[in-house]
């Protein structure tokens, strides 16, 4: 019901009481003087009603919203941040969830954290890899290595708890320990890379103290830093036969790939 009507009404029912010979041309004047008439040769205003209670010229949804200031602007941005932090937690969950490392995982506004039970070297490897953690954003903690990497974009903190254990057990078990980003090798073990290949280390090493490692014997050497990062991760290889070793003519150090 236009909420105008009991207005009107009021306005009639006292024209009606004063009108004289035009009852008529009394209640017309009556509304006009009450401005319940639109004048069609005056650019008139149609009001509505706002969520407030007050009047407005138009619809709130035609109006021209007003720019954010900088303040409501950071938080609109800290609010997406936070909304992308949790779609990616539940994406990393689902993919992750069910495996037996994983233990937790948290959205603390727009970081991502989770928790993992690593027991074997191998496995943070691989855990690595797949938040995209490279070990200068490692931080050793008391029981467990904190790491920093990303996934689709949001910042994803992962706690390795027990890796402290499991790095010092394969130092421990290894006959010659060398540690390279974070994991320890053992050079008395053959080394098979990703793609196959099985490289042994035959004592020699750089003037920095870098072990350099050959394919089956073959003098052309590389160091295992650049093995790893080239074509790791690294296994190492059990009851392997020793390699042939190729005299080499040109030097007591091959060089380094």
């Amino acid at each position: 019901m236009n909420k105008n009507l009991p207005h009107a009404v009021k306005v009639i029912r006292a024209a009606l009481d004063a009108s004289g010979t035009d009852p008529a041309a009394a209640i017309a004047h009556a509304l006009d003087s009450a401005r319940l008439l639109v004048d069609p040769e005056r650019a008139g205003l149609v009001l509505h009603r706002t969520p407030g209670g007050g009047w407005a010229r138009e619809h709130q949804e035609h109006q021209e919203q007003p720019e954010l200031t900088e303040l409501e602007q950071q938080a609109l941005a800290w609010d997406q941040s936070c909304e992308r932090g949790r779609r990616v937690a539940e994406s990393i969950e689902q993919h992750i969830g069910r495996h037996p490392e994983f233990q937790s995982i948290h959205v603390n506004g727009d970081r991502v954290l989770v928790a993992l039970n690593v027991l074997d070297q191998s496995q943070w490897t691989q855990w690595r890899t797949w938040f995209g953690i490279t070990h200068d954003k490692e931080t050793p903690l008391p029981y467990a290595v904190s790491g920093l990497g990303y996934r689709d974009g949001v910042q994803v903190s992962v706690v390795a708890y027990n890796l402290p254990e499991a790095r010092a057990h394969a130092r421990k078990i290894a006959k010659q320990p060398y540690e390279v980003d974070g994991v320890v090798y053992d050079l008395a073990r053959p080394q098979r890379d990703a793609g196959g290949d099985v490289w042994f280390y035959q004592g020699v090493r750089t003037t920095d103290g870098m072990p350099l490692l050959s394919i089956d014997g073959r003098p052309e050497r590389c160091s295992l830093a650049n093995i790893v990062r080239l074509a790791g991760p690294l296994t190492a290889v059990r009851n392997a036969p020793s390699p042939q070793v190729t005299p080499v003519t040109t030097g007591t150090q091959g060089g380094e790939a």
